[in-house]
Parts: C-alpha cells; structure tokens; sequence
C-alpha cells in the first residue's frame, strides 16, 4: 500500500460521503506514512487536531494508568470494510505506538469537519433569481468549490455559510466595466457567477498597469480591503459580460464573525437530556453506528432541509457532531424553521465520559 488516491479516501469515514471535488482537494493534503516498530504515532495529552487511520500493521493503545491497554491492526488490502479513525479525544486520552511495521493516513480534522459543511452547499441544484435586470441563473455549488479553499472562508463560522450565499446580490455587468479601482475604499466583496474579469495593479511611479490574474466563474474577490480596512490595491476589470453577486462590507463583516448559538457544556449534557432535550446526531449514518448518545436520532447535515419535517417544534434537540463545527450549522438551519435547538460545545471528541456512547 503506497498510492494515496481517490478510491482510498472513499474509504475512509467520514470523507467518505464527500463529493469528488472535495476529495481531491483533501488529496492535495494527504499522505500514506510508513512506520517502523516503536514509532510514536500520538501520545496521551497531545493537541494535534488530525485524524489518524490504520492501514497497515499493529498499534498499541496504552493510557497512563494501564488500565485501558489495547492491541489494534489492520491490513486495509485484504478487509473491504471502510475505516475509522483511531481515538479521536483531543486532548488525546491515550498513546498509540507501533508494534510492527505500519502504514498510516493523517487528515486534519478540521479542514474535514469544514469539508462536511461546506458539502451540503455542493449539492445545490442551479437557481433562477428575479432581479430589476432580468432573470439569472444561479449555480452556486460552482462558487462553493472555490470558497472553501479560500483561507477567508474555509473559517467562516459554519453557521453563517448559508446566510453568506444567500446575500449575495446579483448584479449584470458588461464587458470593459470597472468594478474595483485601485486606491478605493472597500465597499462590496464579490463573486463572479459568469464571464471573465482581469485584476490589474499601476505599481508606484509607473504610468501602465500591470496584468495581475485573470478571473473565471466561482472566483471571488474584493475581501482584502474589508477586512484590512485597507484601500483597494489592484483594479478589477470585466473581459467579457458577466453576471456578479456582491455583498455589502457590513454583512460581509458580519457574516465572518460567530453567530449566537445556545452551547451545552458536557458538564451540562446529562441534566439537559434528563429534561427532555434530545440528541441530534448531524455526522454520517456510519458514524452515527460508530458511536452515539443514547435516544439521539441521526440527520446527516447534508439531509437536513429535506428531513425537517421528521422533528418536532415542540422537542429541544441538542446538535452533536465530532468537533461542534457541523452541529454549529445544524443549529442555526434549525432555528430558521422554528426549531429549539442547541449546540454540544467541543462536540464528541471532547466528551469527558467515552461510555455515554452506544453503538449500533
């Protein structure tokens, strides 16, 4: 086992659910690692935030007291079966040290978590919007594929990704149109829906602008002066006609910041169930079988605009994913249809007490 590839990611849970384009931009990130014996893959109390899956070989799984010692092993070529990672605590509760020769896959997780989030957007089918200018056609799983690459957005708090691309406005432009000029104050970011741009910058004691980029369908632009508070430091220019969608600096600002969401503590998990409140589950189904609170009810969040009607407004549920960042989301799409709904704050890799957990 050396080649790291598409097919082996599918493999892999959860990314296994994500659409291709989103694999092959974890591709982009992953590597097989090959292990001697005694090598040190984790240890206990260690921060690393990635995903580690056994391909290959045997871990030893030791915890300070050794009371929890256990032997894991692997042989990816030979079990058809999909994967899951190893211990994913953060902090890691245990060490795991090689005991043969091993193969291993690293992920961050939280450039998964977000991959997961940023999926159910990638599956939208294309929209007609009715402007003062006409009818457009939206396809936004287009521009998605570029924003969850961009380092602005890839942290854009998860809960706000949907109000984000519903904001944006969209405006027809035509070729030779200015939209941004070099020197202005930022006032709009943009995303281009169709046509072509070409970003140019007038270096200091230079008559002739220089050609910078040129920009296709999904790219964005615009967000440097908005968040530097800096003026704009190159022109934007239409090549072609084109369809634009903007969106004003205030919601732009706005938007990147953390919305207000009801968190539950773990401390807080037991007495909230106790009182009625319900677990809601927004990981994949074969995560769900992994492991889950007791009575929790699974949705994936890919699914949940269309399973809505499956809960009940007169329950509280309490999202839950690995790492709070899907379940973040869940809970804002809740509260727009009128659902009491809070967030388990860390999500389950944080979870004090591993045995609340039940399996499938």
């Amino acid at each position: 086992m050396s080649i790291m590839d598409i097919a082996l990611l599918k493999r892999l849970e959860p990314v296994a659910s994500l659409a291709p384009e989103q694999l092959e931009y974890i591709l982009m990130y992953s590597k097989i690692e090959k292990c001697a014996p005694g090598t040190c893959l984790f240890r206990q109390g260690d921060e690393d935030f990635t995903m580690l899956y056994l391909l290959r070989g045997e871990v030893e799984l030791t915890s300070g007291n050794g009371a929890d010692n256990t032997v894991i092993s692997a042989n990816f070529e030979e079990d058809n079966a999909n994967l899951h990672p190893i211990a994913t605590d953060q902090p890691r509760r245990i060490t795991a040290t090689t005991l043969t020769e091993a193969e291993v896959i690293r992920l961050n997780s939280d450039l998964v978590e977000t991959m997961m989030v940023w999926d159910q957007f990638m599956r939208r089918e294309p929209e007609i919007i009715m402007s003062v200018e006409g009818v457009i056609n939206i396809d936004k799983s287009q521009w998605v594929q570029k924003m969850y690459r961009s380092p602005t957005f890839r942290h854009l708090p998860p809960a706000n990704i949907e109000q984000l691309l519903d904001s944006l406005e969209p405006i027809r432009v035509n070729v030779g149109d200015l939209i941004i000029r070099q020197g202005d104050a930022g006032d709009y970011f943009y995303m281009l829906n169709e046509g072509t741009a070409l970003v140019t910058r007038v270096t200091e004691g230079e008559d002739e602008s220089i050609e910078l980029t040129e920009l296709s369908a999904g790219s964005g632009f615009g967000e440097a002066a908005l968040l530097s508070e800096q003026p704009r430091n190159a022109s934007v220019s239409m090549v072609t006609d084109g369809v634009l969608l903007r969106l004003a600096k205030t919601d732009f600002v706005r938007l990147l910041n953390e919305p207000t969401l009801h968190w539950v503590k773990h401390s807080e998990l037991q007495a909230t169930l106790s009182e009625g409140a319900r677990g809601l589950d927004v990981r994949t189904p074969s995560e769900f079988a992994h492991g889950h609170l007791p009575g929790s009810i699974n949705i994936p969040i890919q699914e949940l605009h269309q399973r809505i009607k499956e809960l009940d407004k007169a329950q509280s549920y309490i999202c839950y994913c690995e790492a709070a960042r899907r379940s973040s989301a869940a809970a804002f799409i809740l509260g727009q249809y009128g659902i009491n709904a809070s967030v388990l704050k860390a999500g389950l890799d944080s979870l004090p007490d591993k045995k609340l957990l039940v399996k499938n």
